[in-house]
């Protein structure tokens, strides 16, 4: 069976790509055949069908410093693009995929190329990878707290929070994508939906989704690809630096509790506001790392007592809790969300109740002044993922996706 995975960046910059090409190796070693569709950019990978990609665009950089023509011209790109059609429609007659497999591929890649798979009458599912089909910058969370006021549906309301970074012109664009996405009622030429966690699939319901096309099926991780080391001192947080990451609160944590040492490994916006605020705060015992190559990362959280993932939006499935987990750590995470249904509080981590920074603290100098805990519940974590997580369960689900979507053709 060849299927058709699509998703706008091909190189490793997220959970979305991080899945893709993890999907792609896992296909590839029960036999299937891959083909990638992507946006072209200087990091990507190297593909066979890269003469494909489209062309690599910004739309960010092009709303906040391109001339009016521009933006308007990147904002129909972003509701239809040509390009992208007629690429995908080469791609599809060079190939022909017996299922369409899309990631994330909304403004970048549209809906155009889902119209060209229907048109051939090829099967297509959607794995969302956060919450775009209900939330117009894909959060749920703006101005520093949750948000729902466009109830998946009033998206002009977004303007008045200027919810894509601050920026009206962007925002502006993501309002007028998402209400074209709504009011031509596109994701009804998708066959099944299907959402990493259990939270987000109820999320969709909630918001007008057919229950019978929306289904979840949990990440996984192969485990046999990290060595786990039990035990350990001290806490890590990695991933990027985001106002809806609860990096600010944890700071705030790490100062109740100065000796025991916190490391902050990642980049983003709010690099240089945590660099001052540990400064006003005086916390000698917070070391941020900066960006950390994959390996040298992974050798860093195995030396830790436990991983921090003090979120305060709404994290769907996030990779960065299995790979803990793999590598024989405990997670502390904010009980929101859909972490509760990793971290099983006193099993394998411990769970806070988001912004409670001072619950976060007393878990934080819990694990690392017991290590025989963390120990425990590391081994737990790891068990977890063998057991739950792994490869032959995520495949025997999405092989079930997939027969469905053909009409009840076996892969």
């Amino acid at each position: 069976m060849k299927i058709c995975l699509v998703n706008t960046y091909h190189y490793r910059r997220g959970g979305d790509s991080t899945y893709t090409f993890d999907l792609a190796e896992l296909l590839r070693s029960r036999g299937h055949q891959v083909v990638h569709f992507a946006m072209k950019h200087p990091r990507n990978e190297k593909s066979e069908f890269e003469q494909y990609f489209v062309e690599h665009v910004d739309f960010l950089e092009i709303h906040e410093t391109g001339r009016f023509f521009d933006k308007i011209r990147a904002l129909g790109r972003s509701l239809y693009s040509r390009e992208a059609r007629r690429k995908f429609a080469r791609l599809l007659d060079a190939t022909h995929p017996d299922v369409i497999h899309l990631q994330n591929f909304r403004r970048h890649l549209t809906f155009s190329i889902v119209q060209e798979a229907r048109r051939r009458d090829i099967p297509v599912i959607y794995t969302a990878h956060d919450y775009d089909p209900i939330c117009p910058n894909s959060l749920l969370f703006s101005d520093g707290q949750i948000c729902d006021v466009c109830a998946g549906k009033h998206y002009y309301r977004a303007l008045f929070r200027r919810c894509k970074q601050g920026s009206i012109a962007g925002t502006l664009a993501i309002v007028l994508e998402g209400t074209f996405v709504r009011v031509m009622n596109l994701y009804r030429s998708i066959d099944m939906i299907v959402t990493p966690s259990e939270f987000l699939r109820t999320k969709l319901l909630q918001y007008g989704f057919d229950e019978s096309r929306v289904v979840a099926i949990h990440n996984f991780i192969d485990a046999d690809d990290y060595e786990p080391s039990y035990g350990g001192s001290g806490i890590i947080y990695y991933g990027r630096l985001a106002p809806e990451k609860g990096l600010i609160g944890l700071l705030q944590a790490a100062s109740k509790v100065r000796d025991v040492h916190v490391m902050i490994a990642g980049d983003g916006p709010l690099k240089g506001t945590l660099k001052d605020l540990k400064e006003r705060l005086g916390c000698r015992n917070v070391e941020m790392l900066g960006y950390v190559e994959h390996e040298s990362l992974m050798d860093i959280i195995r030396t830790a007592a436990a991983v921090a993932m003090p979120s305060i939006c709404y994290e769907n499935f996030p990779y960065s809790i299995l790979e803990a987990f793999a590598l024989g750590k405990p997670v502390i995470a904010s009980n929101i969300g859909g972490m509760p249904e990793i971290v099983h509080h006193g099993e394998t981590g411990l769970l806070f109740e988001p912004g409670n920074w001072l619950a976060l603290a007393d878990h934080m100098l819990y694990l690392d002044r017991n290590p025989d805990k963390a120990e425990a519940m590391g081994k737990r974590a790891r068990h977890l993922v063998e057991r739950c997580f792994n490869a032959d369960n995520h495949y025997r689900q999405l092989k079930q996706v997939y027969t469905i979507v053909r009409g009840g053709s076996s892969l």
